[in-house]
């Protein structure tokens, strides 16, 4: 195999212009008003759970001064990072798009067991900079949307907020400020995606990637250390899936093609999210060698179902693919924006034989659940722990799952009927110390609008406790992914 380094010589790609970021603009600025003329003349007979106080939009907001229950923990020096849809401006009610809402970064500072600020900022996309009437951030444009709200990470001494479908990354620095638009370091002209996963052994980011107005492809891109495009292939689809995760083990990349594909009928109709149940469309898993080409991949068909979010992936002591997803069946059918209002996801193990042939599915646990989160040292190895959110009742989640897939157990956290819990991140104890022994930390969400707080859970295995509550004295709206930024310098 040739030295990683020659990747981005051996590979070609479209490079973004000037005159394309024009063309992109103005592009966005024409689906925006025809997206708005369907959606004020759609029929508005689905339930609206978005206009629910947890969903409600806030204003920007800095807090210094907190009340503490319990110890921070010292060795917590970063930020806890939680992202979502917070809409701007919303001047009818019936016209609240929560799921395509502009995207705002809230974020906990901890250094020295002190809770140091809290922020929550808009991401300056164009749309929002000129309803604040401040200047546009740099970079190109890209997509058919001008809407950055689904994850926020940490590359290249950089923070990143994404969406997937085409638009490009917004790089912010730690103090939460929107610094440019662009795909990582590199000049290439592709989209990108809310889900990438980290080579714990490289530093390279792999992610697959679709483009909503290219149907007939995706992209398989590594991103690495440096924020550099070293490695792109082509994938050829058919009906334009929505791909939203991806999984790699040790030696591949899992490709998800599933049948909830892009629908002009969902568009034409005022939906805010174009994407349809395809019984047309044949479910299937993918199979690629790291840095490999699109003419290598290895397709399985599944029976029909849909991953949101999936947990990880390895190769086991007889070669086997093991991957813990999050299955869904038809949820869009019934859902307003997207499945989020109608849960049915699953936890199952799906197992491919090592001739990568067929798939074995069993299910892990039937209870409603989501948001799935590991220690993400073990992302493409074997690992035993696996946290997700349980969705009980009144379309919140309120429990969190901690599973020990060793043992095939579950201990439910359950954090009482007036708080809604978001995604957890898990941090361990040290850089050494073991699979589940650390803190577990997320934002908690007041159902009737009081002030959110932060939790810390210290975990052992599935013991848990409460370390410490941050109460943060403003309200924070439910959103999508949380994950924490770890500022300590390594020694």
């Amino acid at each position: 195999m040739k030295d990683l380094a020659d990747h981005k010589q051996m590979n070609c790609y479209p490079k973004m212009t000037a005159l394309k970021s024009l063309k992109n603009i103005l592009k966005q600025k024409m689906i925006r008003i025809i997206g708005l003329f369907l959606r004020r003349h759609a029929q508005r007979n689905e339930k609206d759970i978005y206009q629910k106080m947890v969903y409600r939009p806030v204003n920007e907001a800095e807090i210094s001064s907190f009340k503490v229950n319990g110890e921070i923990p010292k060795h917590l020096h970063g930020l806890l990072l939680r992202i979502g849809s917070n809409p701007i401006y919303v001047k009818k009610p019936t016209l609240f798009e929560w799921y395509m809402g502009d995207g705002m970064v809230h974020g906990l500072k901890l250094q020295n067991g002190e809770a140091v600020w809290f922020k929550s900022k808009m991401i300056a996309t164009d749309t929002v900079q000129k309803y604040k009437n401040q200047q546009c951030v740099q970079g190109y444009r890209r997509g058919a949307h001008d809407v950055i709200n689904t994850n926020i990470f940490k590359h290249a001494g950089k923070l990143w907020a994404v969406i997937e479908a085409g638009a490009f990354p917004i790089c912010m620095d730690y103090e939460l400020n929107s610094e440019r638009y662009q795909l990582f370091n590199s000049d290439a002209d592709l989209p990108f995606t809310a889900h990438p996963r980290k080579d714990q052994k490289t530093g390279h980011l792999h992610a697959i990637c679709y483009d909503a107005l290219d149907r007939k492809n995706a992209y398989y891109q590594v991103i690495d250390e440096q924020g550099e495009l070293i490695h792109v292939t082509q994938i050829p689809l058919q009906h334009g899936p929505m791909i939203h995760d991806c999984l790699i083990t040790e030696q591949e990349v899992i490709v998800f093609d599933f049948p909830l594909t892009f629908s002009l009928t969902r568009l034409f109709t005022g939906k805010s999210v174009p994407y349809q149940w395809n019984e047309q469309h044949q479910a299937r898993i993918g199979i690629l060698a790291k840095y490999g080409q699109a003419e290598k991949i290895r397709w399985i068909n599944v029976d029909p179902c849909f991953v949101f979010h999936a947990a990880n992936a390895y190769r086991d002591n007889k070669n086997q693919i093991v991957l813990d997803v999050l299955v869904h069946q038809n949820d869009f059918e019934h859902s307003q924006h997207a499945a989020y209002e109608d849960q049915y996801g699953i936890l199952e193990r799906w197992t491919i034989d090592s001739s990568l042939n067929s798939i074995h599915r069993i299910v892990v646990d039937t209870g409603i659940q989501e948001f799935p989160k590991i220690d993400e040292r073990y992302i493409g190895s074997p690992y035993r722990y696996l946290y997700t959110l349980g969705f009980p009742q009144d379309g919140l989640f309120n429990v969190l799952k901690i599973h020990d897939l060793v043992l095939q157990t579950c201990l439910n956290y359950d954090f009482g009927q007036q708080w809604a819990i978001s995604e957890v991140t898990f941090v361990p104890e040290h850089s050494q110390s073991a699979e589940g022994q650390g803190h577990l930390m997320t934002y908690l969400h007041h159902i009737h609008g009081e002030a959110s707080k932060v939790v810390i859970l210290k975990v052992n295995g599935v013991e848990t406790s409460v370390q410490a509550e941050i109460e943060l004295g403003v309200r924070v709206p439910l959103g999508f992914h949380c994950n924490w930024i770890n500022m300590k310098k390594k020694v």
